[in-house]
């Protein structure tokens, strides 16, 4: 019971309305957390005067019927027409070979041991750009035309991107580089069923089976101020003059199948296609060139006589950049290993200048000579022995350049690589 001027109790209070409890969990609901009706605030206060309570009570509905008019208007209507465009251009976006590693192990793994990984530190290419000459660029860093020169994906030379990011070749004619499309993150290549994967989208390219993918760089000829054409790169004419160009592609030899994944967890596949371009430990010059000798006696003499076969049928050794050679090496030894003889020859394709000299591609003015091994053709060579001639070694070497254009250029000797060795011995009477 209240007396006059007595406080009530709390427990004596009147019970919170719930009409009042519904409108405050709107309001919770409607994102007002922490805001309470007006009305719900005044019932808890106390109440002196009965009139002064129902002008409260009245003034807490009005409140509490603006908030929910306020909370249930319609949204203003979203603007109408064709959204703004972001004119700021899409960035291409490129990956280093380590991070394709993590799925394609196997092939960064070849690809690394390849000439594509050490395009970029190429000693020739670089001492040609340093003369300013950047028209090699779009072969040996070709990414420099499409991304910041400051990234350092370039160091990589002919990444996984490079081939990988394009779906075509640049131009009508080989030689022209490659076309790139950077920013879809799709990567291309001949699988055409693969399903696109999260870290990259796939791109349906039958291009990347054909020679024509590789004539985008493996093919270059020199136009001289006198209008005279040279050959500086001719593998792929030379593949579409052969025996074999339509049946077998640069692919087919230079990339060829064998057992495996083409990415981590996807079904084996029984024709992966190798990165490392040669094979294991050069398998690919080792079968593809052929040396035997044998020692005879003549009327006028003993002599030597040296078969050097290129087995290959799509393109003449050696291959690549003119100015490349095959040395052949010949020395013959008496009994206790003393030379008795040295003698060899050189197969290379000499670009020079008027005089004849040999000179770099980039200023030569003419074709000086080429002895190269034609595809599939048999070279004979014959040299006249000595008296006492135990037996005769004989190596072929290949040298990316000439010695002495690397002096010219201030590079360091080029290392020499053995792609055959043999040892003939003289027939037992006549030691």
């Amino acid at each position: 019971m209240l007396g006059g001027g007595d406080t009530p109790e709390p427990s004596s209070l009147p019970p919170r309305r719930p009409g009042a409890a519904r409108r405050e969990e709107r309001a919770r609901a409607r994102g007002l957390l922490g805001i309470r009706s007006a009305s719900t605030a005044w019932s808890s206060r106390r109440v002196d005067d009965p009139g002064e309570g129902r002008l409260r009570a009245l003034a807490g509905v009005a409140t509490s019927l603006l908030i929910l008019a306020a909370c249930e208007a319609p949204a203003r209507p979203l603007p109408q027409g064709p959204r703004p465009v972001d004119a700021r251009p899409v960035e291409p976006r490129v990956r280093s070979a380590v991070r394709c590693e993590e799925c394609h192990e196997p092939h960064v793994r070849g690809w690394r041991g390849s000439a594509h990984a050490r395009s970029a530190e190429e000693p020739l290419y670089r001492a040609l750009r340093a003369r300013g000459d950047a028209s090699c660029d779009r072969c040996h860093q070709p990414l420099l035309a499409e991304i910041d020169a400051a990234d350092p994906i370039h160091a990589e030379g002919v990444t996984c991107d490079v081939c990988h990011g394009a779906p075509a070749i640049a131009g009508d004619r080989p030689g022209g580089g490659l076309a790139f499309d950077l920013e879809s993150r799709r990567k291309y290549g001949p699988l055409c069923e693969s399903p696109d994967h999260y870290f990259h989208r796939m791109g349906c390219s039958p291009l990347h089976r054909e020679a024509r993918f590789c004539a985008a760089c493996h093919h270059l000829e020199r136009t001289t101020p006198a209008g005279v054409t040279l050959p500086v790169i001719s593998d792929f004419v030379e593949w579409e003059a052969s025996s074999v160009a339509g049946a077998t592609s640069c692919q087919d030899c230079h990339m060829h199948g064998e057992p495996g994944e083409v990415a981590r967890g996807w079904t084996r596949r029984d024709n992966v296609s190798r990165h490392d371009l040669f094979g294991e430990a050069d398998a690919l010059r080792r079968d593809g060139l052929d040396l035997q000798g044998s020692i005879r006696d003549e009327a006028d003499g003993r002599w030597l006589e040296v078969e050097v076969h290129n087995r290959g049928d799509a393109h003449g050794l050696p291959a690549g950049i003119a100015g490349r050679r095959m040395i052949l090496t010949i020395v013959a030894r008496d009994r206790e290993g003393a030379p008795l003889l040295r003698d060899g020859r050189t197969y290379a394709r000499i670009l020079g200048d008027d005089a004849g000299v040999e000179v770099p591609f980039d200023v030569a003015t003419r074709v000086v000579a080429d002895t190269r091994l034609a595809a599939g053709e048999r070279r004979r060579e014959r040299v006249r022995l000595p008296a006492g001639v135990d037996h005769v070694e004989l190596t072929i070497e290949g040298l990316p350049h000439d010695p002495a254009i690397a002096q010219a250029l201030g590079l360091a000797p080029p290392p020499a690589r053995t792609w055959a060795a043999l040892r003939v011995a003289s027939p037992p009477s006549h030691r």
